[in-house]
């Protein structure tokens, strides 16, 4: 195709059009190569819904309520599906997509700034991760008292966190590194724990929980439900900001965009402030089929097999150790389950439980910086022409901008959290029912787009995009309840 031929996507900018690359050869060594994304994205998952939300809810009411979890992971398998449909098609995150809706960005763009923020730049999992070190530091699971040195850790953290991901090629590569080793250390740690305390009744029990769908127990907290609708699985901006990993790694017309490099050892890469389109041609759409089978196996075969694991497995352990009915601690969340564990196996069970926490949070925060600082560096980039100037075509100048506002807005939350006494679980159960006003949103966007502005040969079919409705109608329903709950009083 001619570079010159364009095509105009909404009310933004025209994209040029271009064949749509060759797409590696299904061999599992390039498979391998490829896949990826979803490992960050499940990385980031395996966290606060997981080992705080889901544990969390099962003590209270019991196996039964994780047919939420069910749905919800489910229904985010089908809008990552779809989001990522629109990237491999444009080489645009969804989110740089809403920008090309009506009315425009300058609506579209604070608008989803804010959405993002509201949800995602709080150092929610960096709190609950710091109160799994101090415990190790301390010998007990910290309260109100020791929460001067909860601050101090948290602080510490996020300057790992900044550290990490300033290395390496791309960021995406850096974080998808990170996030394969974090995941194989959680998801083995946490099998060899249930194998050895885990009675064969409790895993009948808790696996059939997540088929037991319409159980709601009498005077369920909406706020709690709420959370585990938005956070099992992955999660608000954990689901959108896949398409941006979609992009760096160059699946589909991503590699014809470019990607966000490394502060240290990345190299000078352009990044197009808009996308690249391809026309269906017998050999185009050829090339997509294999393209699409890509993305079913990175998000089926990690994502969506993982987020059952990463929950099954917490609330397993949870409800093996502690007796239902059981109130979790809201200072010492992240390390609940290590006082049962070590009247089991002694300083070696409290160890293992605070390092298994520590692990899960601590990914979980690494991947929520890196996707708070991405979706406003995409949406950023594409908007501004002044800020493309500034940059001089350096996307990581744009990055590395953001990420010190975050961490110094970190810095400022976790001081506020102090003279507050915020503790760590309600942070989390916030940014968690946020998310599903992300979830819904981006559902609504997604059938818009894919619907109105991707050929014919490569849209979603009407049972696609009814599943996506229903997703929209259940995420939405549960950010109502839970805005009811909150600001209205509302009796459920």
């Amino acid at each position: 195709m001619e570079h010159s031929k364009k095509v105009k996507l909404g009310v933004g900018p025209e994209v040029e059009i271009e064949d749509l690359p060759e797409p590696p050869s299904m061999k599992f060594r390039e498979l391998i190569r490829v896949i990826g994304p979803s490992a960050i994205v499940l990385g980031v998952s395996i966290g606060s819904g997981e080992w705080l939300i889901g544990p969390s809810n099962v003590l209270l009411y019991g196996p039964g309520i994780l047919w939420i979890a069910t749905v919800s992971i489910l229904l985010q398998t089908v809008l990552n599906l779809e989001m990522v449909r629109y990237t491999m098609y444009s080489g645009e995150p969804i989110f740089n997509g809403m920008l090309r809706l009506y009315p425009g960005k300058w609506f579209w763009g604070p608008f989803l700034t804010v959405l993002s923020i509201l949800e995602r730049a709080w150092p929610a999992w960096a709190f609950a991760a710091a109160t799994a070190a101090t415990a190790a530091f301390i010998g007990k699971i910290p309260g109100t008292s020791e929460s001067t040195l909860v601050l101090i850790v948290g602080i510490i953290l996020t300057f790992i966190v900044i550290g990490i991901v300033s290395f390496g090629s791309t960021i995406e590569r850096t974080l998808e590194i990170a996030q394969w080793v974090m995941i194989f250390i959680i998801i083995i740690s946490l099998i060899i724990v249930n194998i050895l305390v885990a009675p064969a009744n409790k895993a009948i029990e808790d696996f059939i929980g997540f088929f037991n769908f319409g159980y709601l127990p009498a005077g369920a907290s909406a706020i709690l439900l709420g959370a585990l609708a938005g956070y099992a699985g992955a999660g608000g901006l954990n689901n959108t900001t896949v398409t941006n990993y979609y992009r760096d790694k160059g699946l589909g017309m991503g590699a014809k965009v470019g990607a966000i490099p490394a502060l240290v050892g990345g190299k000078k890469i352009t990044v197009s402030s808009v996308g690249k389109v391809f026309y269906p041609t017998e050999e185009n759409l050829k090339r997509w089929k294999n393209w699409r089978k890509i993305a079913l196996i990175d998000i089926i075969g990690i994502f969506t097999i993982g987020a059952f694991l990463g929950m099954y497995l917490p609330t397993l352990l949870a409800i093996a150790l502690i007796p239902i009915g059981t109130k979790l601690p809201t200072w010492g969340v992240a390390a609940y389950q290590g006082n049962t564990l070590a009247s089991i196996f002694g300083p070696a069970g409290w160890a293992l439980a605070l390092l298994i926490g520590f692990w899960i949070l601590f990914s979980t925060q690494l991947g929520s910086t890196d996707m708070i600082v991405r979706t406003l560096v995409d949406l950023f980039w594409q908007a501004s022409e002044k800020i493309r100037n500034w940059a001089k075509g350096e996307i990581k100048k744009v990055y590395y901008s953001v990420l010190t506002f975050i961490a110094i807005w970190t810095i400022i939350a976790f001081v506020l959290s102090y003279v507050f006494n915020i503790v760590p679980l309600a942070w989390i159960l916030l940014v968690a029912n946020i998310s599903n006003i992300v979830l819904g949103v981006a559902g609504l966007a997604t059938i818009y787009m894919n619907t109105r502005w991707l050929p014919k040969e490569i849209r979603p079919s009407i049972w696609i995009n009814l599943l996506l409705f229903i997703g929209v109608i259940f995420w939405f329903t549960f950010a109502i309840l839970a805005i009811g709950v909150t600001f209205f009083g509302l009796k459920i």
